[in-house]
């Protein structure tokens, strides 16, 4: 890597390009006429020049750490990210803060992404941490799954040359970090926590104390912004919306709140209205915390032990958990209506769907989620047998669930693992990097074939699954191509298991009101933060679009925190609940 040049004001020409690596890179590229502005980064020019700081490319990622392929024999985490603090703060140092970050924007939970890597730069750690913890409840866990190259990555600007900041890999560095001094963080956070309570807004907006903020206020007045300003407006600074704190007084203290699902939008919810002094308990139907993040994604990708510190930490704020509980079993919305001031509904998207095919009943064919369920749960329950997979293994889709389903069976013993899918590659819902992870691995890729069947042996096992070859034809209602069978093309794969990964739905809610349910599952919202009909009802997550990702669900827990405690803020005292 090079030594970047010391930047001045104005803007420094970038050759033309013929196509930015994303549509945001693209955009921004456009709108500023081919030139990217310099950087207002002062903290990290003069680190740079600094003979202990690492040399940056300002337009070139700094390498991560993955085990080698020939390691990967076991559960151990794959991607090791950064393992040093020069090698995080480079990358942080490519970021040049600005004026209006499109790492936010294309963030769902719209974090303060350039406050924490200019926090890193500088080498304060635990500061990014806090930082970062004050809109993501799960930042290990955003840091390990999010779906960076769609999102903050995709939408740095570098991208309209180079290679977007890697703060996805950043964020997973500094929230271990924090794990790994949690009573320094703990601390540090109180005391940020206590600022934002006497000032009524993140301490993270005030110039002297973050050099993102100063450098906003001088792209504002054209100064270097000693001072700073005791307003509100200070929360417009990227990544602190206005609307993201209730007016007034934000402490809850007092009321009682009930969250249904113990996954990310459940967890954050929790989180965040225990930070405003909230008695919480939270619901789930298992016997343990995380949702999908517990049992749904494989060890080597996400360690169950990240999931528990970011438990652990939410419920040493006071969060209680009550497992077993299922809603229209031992669990009604009614019942709890009576005990909370209000609840929060956040069911994931639960029933995994399956093809209907000749032959689906047989044994060895599994739904991917049920075969990384019983995979993860065996390495921690000496109670559960880890899934038998035979020699051969065949599984059906190409999303981020088919990769792990995959790249689990190859750790459980299968000698060889196709992956079939019924378009091409450029149509896979895959990360890249989760594509090419599982080919080092060895997994197989069968595009253009889709089953038609499924054929047992005498003991009524798979054998075999019957396909047919696919063209693409004209676009369907989402703008994918749609796949068509090309006759007489059919032909058998021999396979021992079949793991079948197309998709989610929400399982059927018993509510006991099924005017807030839409046809398809999901629940009906009126109002901010995923109000329902129902006054004191709240929703998120998968429970309300469908399955989707992590940060959407911490998304819609955070908001819905705030909507309540809006809600509770407006209601009369003598209304609340017993603690």
């Amino acid at each position: 890597m090079t030594e970047p040049e010391t930047q001045g004001a104005g803007t420094v020409a970038v050759p033309t390009v013929d196509a930015p690596h994303t549509a945001a890179g693209r955009m921004w590229f456009a709108r500023r006429g081919g030139s990217v502005p310099a950087s207002t980064n002062a903290i990290r020019v003069r680190d740079v020049a600094h003979p202990g700081f690492p040399a940056v490319d300002q337009w070139s990622m700094t390498g991560v750490h993955h085990l080698a392929p020939p390691a990967r024999v076991g559960f151990e985490e794959v991607a090791q990210g950064y393992l040093s603090e020069e090698e995080v703060r480079a990358e942080a140092a490519r970021c040049i803060l600005c004026k209006h970050p499109t790492c936010v924007s294309g963030c769902p939970n719209n974090n303060p992404i350039p406050t924490w890597l200019a926090f890193v730069v500088e080498g304060r750690i635990l500061d990014a941490a806090v930082c970062d913890y004050e809109k993501d409840s799960l930042a290990a866990c955003t840091g390990r799954v999010c779906n960076w190259e769609e999102q903050c990555e995709g939408w740095c600007v570098l991208n309209a040359e180079g290679e977007g900041v890697r703060s996805g890999a950043v964020e997973r560095y500094i929230a271990d970090y924090a794990f790994r001094h949690r009573e320094e963080f703990d601390r540090l956070r109180a005391q940020r926590a206590e600022e934002e309570r006497r000032q009524g807004y993140s301490s993270y907006t005030r110039p002297e104390l973050s050099s993102y903020a100063a450098a906003m206020h001088a792209y504002e007045d054209g100064t270097s912004a000693t001072g700073y300003r005791s307003m509100p407006a200070a929360n417009q600074i990227a990544g602190y919306e206005r609307q993201d704190a209730p007016p007034g007084d934000r402490s809850v203290g007092g009321c009682r709140v009930g969250v249904v699902g113990a996954g990310p939008a459940g967890l954050t919810c929790a989180d965040f209205l225990t930070r405003r002094g909230a008695t919480v308990v939270v619901f789930d139907e298992l016997s343990y915390p995380g949702g999908l993040l517990a049992d749904g994604i494989p060890e080597f990708v996400l360690p169950q032990r990240t999931v528990e510190q970011e438990v652990e930490r939410i419920a040493s704020q006071g969060v209680a958990f009550r497992f077993g509980q299922t809603l229209g079993e031992n669990l009604t919305l009614d019942e709890l209506r009576g005990q909370y001031d209000a609840l929060f509904v956040a069911v994931g998207a639960e029933v995994a769907r399956r093809l209907n095919l000749p032959g689906e009943d047989a044994v060895g064919i599994w739904t991917a989620q049920d075969f990384l369920r019983q995979a993860k749960r065996a390495l921690s329950d000496e109670h559960v047998q880890p899934p038998r997979v035979g020699r051969t293994v065949v599984v059906v889709g190409a999303g981020n669930t088919s990769m792990d389903a995959a790249r689990t069976s190859l750790r459980l013993g299968a000698e060889r693992v196709t992956i079939i899918y019924r378009r091409t590659r450029a149509e896979s819902t895959s990360r890249d990097v989760e594509i090419r992870l599982a080919t080092e691995e060895g997994v197989h890729f069968e595009y253009l074939v889709n089953p038609v069947a499924f054929l047992k042996d005498d003991q009524g096992r798979v054998r075999a699954t019957r396909v047919t070859k696919m063209r693409l034809g004209r676009a369907d209602a989402g703008g994918r191509p749609r796949p068509e069978p090309i006759p007489g093309s059919e032909y058998t794969m021999r396979c021992d298991t079949v793991l079948l990964a197309v998709g989610y739905s929400v399982r059927g809610l018993d509510l006991g009101h099924p005017e807030i349910l839409k046809p398809d599952g999901t629940v009906r919202i009126t109002g901010e933060g995923g109000m329902t009909e129902l006054p004191g009802v709240f929703v998120g997550g998968d429970v309300v679009r469908g399955a989707y990702t992590v940060v959407h669900a911490i998304r819609d827990g955070r908001l819905a925190s705030d909507a309540i405690a809006r809600y509770l803020l407006e209601r009369p005292m003598a209304t609340k609940k017993k603690a």
